[in-house]
C-alpha cells in the first residue's frame, strides 16, 4: 500500500499461512491495515473504513511531510489452485483513489470495473463486506443487535436475497397480471353491460314476438268464439222473432174483433141517446130524478172506491208495521228497555235517534261511529214524557234508557269553522243527515260537534285534538287526542228512512178518514133512495130510466171495450217495438258476425283456445297491457345479441387465460417462497449445528439459534446458550464475557458455514480476560489449519498463539512495520 491513511511510503506486507498477529500501541495504524484490505476488495462505504469520504483515506501529511496525491492498495492472492477462475498462479487486484475521489480498479494490471473485481473474488467466497472481516465493534454489534437484525445475518449468509429478488420479480409479474386482469375486467365490465343490455333487449324482443303471436291466437280465438256465439244468438233471435210475429198476428185478430164489437156498441148507444133526448124534452121531472140517480151512482162509486182504498191501506199498514218489526229484530243491538218504550207507542215518544235520521250510503259508517252509544237514545217531547218512561222502566225492572227531551236538550254546535275549508274535510256530521227540523236540537246534540274527514292523513293534517273527527272508514279521533280505529265490522243497518213511522201514522189517519167518509156517504145514499121512492114514476119515466140504465150500461161496456182496445193497441205497439228491436238486433248481429268472420279470416289457420268470451277478453287485455309495458323493442337485438355474445365469450376466454396466468404466477411465488424457506431453514440449521459445536468447544455448554416464531422466517432470531453449569439463557441475560464468547461462537459458526480463504479479526479479544482470550486464541489456532488469519490485537495471549507477528509503530506521523516469525511450539 502507498499513501493509505497513516502509511505514506510504499509498504509491502507478506501475510503467511496460519495466524498473523498485528500488534502495536493505540493510534499506531494497526486497524488501517484492515481498512486497506477492505478498501482494495471494493468496499464502498467510507464510514466502515472510518472516513467520511473516500479521498479522506489518502495520507494527509504532517508538520514536516506533505500529503499524498493519491492512495493505492494492491492485494495479491495465491491462485495456484485456480479458485478465482483466472488462468494465473497469482491474482493481484489494485484500487487507486485520487484527491478528487476518482477510483480506478485493476486486475492483474488490467483496468476493470468494480463489478468485475467483485465477480472474480466471489468465486473464492471473498466479499468486500463479507463476514470473514470482523471490524472493531462487530462483536458488540452482534450482542446489541435486536432479533430481527440478527435474522438478517442468516438471510445474507443463506443467499435468500436471490429468492427475494425472484419473489419481487414474480410479484411484479403478479402486479402486471393484476393490471391485465383489471383492464380485462374493465373491458368485460363494459362489454358485459352492453351484453346485458342487448340480452335484455333480445329477451324483450323475443317476449314481444311471443306476446304478439299469443295475442294473434287470442284474438283469433276471440273472433272464432264471437262467430260461434253470434250463430247461436242468431238462432235464438230467429226463434224469438217467429214467436213474436205469431203473437202479433193473434193480437191483430183480437184487436179487429174488439173494434167490430166497439163499433156495434157505439152505434147502439147513439140510438139510445137519440131516444133519451126525444123523451127528455117531454119529461121535466125526470131531470130531477136523473140528477138524484146520478148523485146516487156517484156516491155509491165513491163508497166502493173508499172501501177498496181502505183495504189497500190496511195491507200497506200491515206491511210497514211488519217491516218496522223486522227492522227492530235486524238491529239486534237495541236494548230491551228501548224496545219496551217504543212498543208502548206513547204520545210524545218519537223514536230512537237512529230511526229519526236518514243517512247517505257513503256516510253510513262515519255517522254510525260519530253517534256511538247515542244511536239508541229516545227522542221525546219534553222532560215529563222522559220522567214517565223512566218511572215505567224502574217500576217494571226492564232496564235503563237514555232520553233526549226536546224542551231541555242543548245542541252541541261546531265552532271551529276554519277547519271546514281544509282539504279532505267533508263537513260537520249533522250537515250530512236528513231529518225533520223539529228534531234539530236532538240531532245537533248527537252529531253537531263531530267533523267528518276522508281519512287519517287528513285528520293528522287538520290536527289531532283540535276537533272530534271521524274518517269515512270509521276511525275516531277524540278532542282528548285519543285515537280509535282499525278494521270496522259492518253489522245490520242501523239507520232507515226516518219517515217510516210517520208514513204508518199518516196511512192510518188516511184510512180512518176514508172510513168516516164512507159512513157519511152511506147515510147520503139512504136519503137519496128514500127521495126516489117518494117520487111517482110514469111509464115514460120508466122507459126513460130503463133507457138511461141501458145507456149507462152500454157506455160502461164501451168504456171497457175502449180500455181493452187501448190495452190491445199498447200490447201491439210494445210487441211491434219488440219485433223492431229484435230485427235491429238481428241486423246488428248479422253485421257483427260478418265483421267477426272477416276478422277471423285475416288470422289464417291457428289453434283456437276454447274459453269463454269474457275470459278471452281478459287474456287479451292482460296480453295487450303486458305488450304496452314492454314499450319500444329493438327487434334487431336478437341478431345483434348473438354477435356480441360471441365477442363477449372471446373476452371471457381471454380473461380466463389471464386468470390461469395469475394462478401460474401465484404457484411460482409459492414455489419461490417454499424454496426460500428451504434455503433459509437449511442455512439456519447448519449454522445452528456449527454454533453448538463451536460453543461446546469454547465453553463446554450447550447453545441454540431459534426463531421467535419457528413458522415465520420474517421473525427475529434469538441466541440462547448455557455455559457449563448454568441454565439456558438468552444472550441479553449473560455476563459481558459470556456475551462476547457467544457472539464470537456465532461469528465463527457463520465462517464455518461458508469458509473463506482468509479471516481478518480487528481486536475481537479486547473485552476478554486471559482465560477467555486463551479459549478464543486456541479456537483461532485450530481454525488456522484450514484458513489464513490476520488478527489485530493487544492481547498477549493472542499474540503468543500467532505464527507471525507484525509490529506497527507511529514515527513522525507515519506508520512503520516490522515482522517477526515466532518459533513453532
Amino acid at each position: 500500500m502507498q499513501g493509505f491513511k497513516s502509511f505514506n511510503r510504499r509498504v509491502s506486507i507478506p501475510f503467511l499461512a496460519g495466524v498473523n498477529a498485528v500488534a502495536g500501541p493505540n493510534g499506531s495504524g494497526k486497524s488501517n491495515i484492515l481498512d486497506a484490505i477492505a478498501f482494495v476488495l471494493g468496499r464502498t462505504s467510507a464510514k466502515s473504513m472510518r472516513a467520511d469520504r473516500l479521498h479522506e483515506l489518502i495520507f494527509h501529511g504532517g508538520t514536516s511531510k506533505r500529503g499524498a496525491e493519491f492512495t493505492s492498495v494492491a492485494l495479491t492472492f495465491d491462485n495456484s489452485k485456480k479458485v478465482f477462475g483466472v488462468d494465473a498462479d497469482e491474482l493481484t487486484i489494485v484500487r487507486k483513489v485520487n484527491q478528487k475521489g476518482v477510483t480506478v480498479y485493476k486486475l492483474n494490471e488490467r483496468t476493470v470495473t468494480r463489478d468485475k473485481i467483485i465477480q472474480t473474488l466471489a468465486a473464492a467466497r471473498v466479499h468486500p463486506d463479507g463476514h470473514n472481516i470482523i471490524l472493531q465493534g462487530d462483536v458488540t454489534e452482534i450482542i446489541e443487535m435486536n432479533p430481527i437484525e440478527r435474522r438478517g445475518i442468516i438471510d445474507e449468509i443463506s443467499g435468500i436475497a436471490e429468492y427475494n429478488d425472484k419473489r419481487e420479480k414474480a410479484q411484479k409479474d403478479m402486479d402486471a397480471v393484476d393490471q391485465k386482469l383489471k383492464e380485462a375486467e374493465i373491458i368485460i365490465s363494459q362489454r358485459y353491460s352492453i351484453f346485458k343490455k342487448l340480452e335484455d333487449e333480445r329477451n324483450a324482443a323475443i317476449r314481444y314476438q311471443n306476446l304478439q303471436q299469443q295475442l294473434k291466437i287470442l284474438k283469433a280465438s276471440f273472433a272464432n268464439k264471437r262467430v260461434t256465439t253470434f250463430k247461436e244468438d242468431m238462432e235464438k233471435l230467429d226463434e224469438k222473432l217467429t214467436a213474436k210475429n205469431e203473437q202479433n198476428t193473434t193480437l191483430n185478430s183480437e184487436l179487429e174483433n174488439v173494434e167490430n164489437e166497439l163499433d156495434s156498441k157505439e152505434n147502439a148507444i147513439r140510438q139510445v141517446a137519440g131516444k133519451l133526448i126525444e123523451m127528455s124534452k117531454k119529461i121535466e121531472i125526470e131531470k130531477e130524478i136523473s140528477e138524484l140517480r146520478s148523485q146516487l151512482l156517484i156516491k155509491k162509486d165513491k163508497i166502493d172506491s173508499n172501501i177498496r182504498e181502505v183495504e189497500r191501506l190496511n195491507g200497506l199498514v200491515e206491511k210497514l208495521q211488519a217491516f218496522e218489526s223486522k227492522r227492530t229484530e235486524l238491529i239486534g243491538e237495541m236494548p230491551r228497555a228501548v224496545q219496551s218504550i217504543l212498543k208502548m207507542n206513547l204520545r210524545g215518544v218519537h223514536g230512537t235517534v237512529a230511526s229519526l235520521v236518514s243517512i247517505p250510503e257513503k256516510y253510513q259508517i262515519a255517522i254510525e261511529v260519530a253517534a256511538g252509544h247515542h244511536l239508541n237514545d229516545i227522542v221525546v217531547d219534553d222532560d215529563g214524557v222522559a220522567s214517565y218512561c223512566i218511572e215505567y222502566l224502574r217500576r217494571e225492572r226492564i232496564g235503563r234508557a237514555t232520553f233526549l227531551p226536546l224542551n231541555k236538550i242543548r245542541p252541541m254546535l261546531f265552532r271551529e269553522n276554519e277547519l271546514l275549508s281544509k282539504n279532505g274535510v267533508v263537513n260537520v256530521a249533522s250537515k250530512l243527515i236528513k231529518y225533520d227540523t223539529k228534531f234539530m236540537t236532538a240531532v245537533e246534540f248527537v252529531f253537531g260537534n263531530t267533523l267528518i274527514v276522508n281519512n287519517l292523513d287528513v285528520a293528522r293534517a287538520v290536527g289531532i285534538g283540535k276537533a272530534r273527527m271521524v274518517t269515512l272508514d270509521g276511525d275516531l279521533m277524540e278532542r282528548s287526542g285519543a285515537m280509535i280505529g282499525g278494521h270496522y265490522v259492518k253489522s245490520h243497518p242501523k239507520f232507515v228512512e226516518a219517515s217510516t213511522k210517520n208514513d204508518i201514522d199518516s196511512y192510518i189517519d188516511l184510512r180512518n178518514r176514508l172510513r168516516e167518509e164512507a159512513e157519511i156517504l152511506k147515510e147520503d145514499v139512504e136519503e137519496l133512495e128514500k127521495k126516489l121512492k117518494k117520487m111517482g114514476i110514469s111509464e115514460e119515466t120508466r122507459q126513460f130510466i130503463d133507457l138511461e140504465k141501458l145507456r149507462i150500461a152500454s157506455e160502461q161496456d164501451v168504456d171497457k171495450l175502449r180500455e181493452k182496445r187501448k190495452k190491445l193497441h199498447e200490447r201491439r205497439l210494445n210487441l211491434e217495438i219488440e219485433i223492431n228491436r229484435l230485427n235491429i238486433d238481428k241486423a246488428r248481429l248479422e253485421a257483427e258476425m260478418q265483421n267477426a268472420t272477416l276478422e277471423l279470416e285475416q288470422y289464417g289457420q291457428v289453434n283456437y283456445i276454447d274459453e269463454k268470451l269474457h275470459t278471452l277478453e281478459e287474456f287479451i287485455r292482460k296480453n295487450e297491457k303486458e305488450l304496452a309495458s314492454i314499450g319500444l323493442v329493438n327487434l334487431k337485438a336478437i341478431d345483434e345479441f348473438e354477435k356480441i355474445k360471441t365477442e363477449f365469450e372471446g373476452y371471457k376466454e381471454k380473461y380466463e387465460k389471464i386468470l390461469e396466468e395469475k394462478k401460474a404466477v401465484l404457484e411460482m411465488i409459492a414455489k419461490i417462497e417454499e424454496r426460500r424457506k428451504e434455503v433459509f431453514y437449511g442455512t439456519l440449521n447448519e449454522i445452528k449445528k456449527e454454533f453448538n459445536n463451536i460453543f461446546v468447544k469454547m465453553m463446554s455448554g450447550t447453545s441454540s439459534l431459534e426463531l421467535e416464531n419457528p413458522d415465520n422466517i420474517e421473525s427475529g432470531l434469538d441466541i440462547k446458550a448455557s455455559p457449563k453449569g448454568k441454565t439456558l439463557l438468552n444472550l441479553d441475560a449473560m455476563s459481558g464475557g459470556e456475551k462476547s464468547l457467544t457472539a464470537l461462537a456465532f461469528l465463527f459458526a457463520i465462517q464455518k458455514h461458508k469458509p473463506s480463504p482468509f479471516y481478518i479479526l480487528d481486536e475481537i479479544d479486547a473485552a476478554l480476560d486471559k482465560a477467555n482470550s486463551k479459549i478464543v486464541a486456541d479456537m483461532i489456532k485450530e481454525f488456522s489449519k484450514s484458513a489464513q488469519f490476520i488478527i489485530i490485537t493487544h492481547n498477549d495471549t493472542t499474540i503468543k498463539a500467532a505464527d507471525q507477528v507484525y509490529g506497527i509503530s507511529m514515527i513522525d506521523g507515519e506508520s512503520k512495520i516490522m515482522a517477526l516469525e515466532l518459533p513453532k511450539t
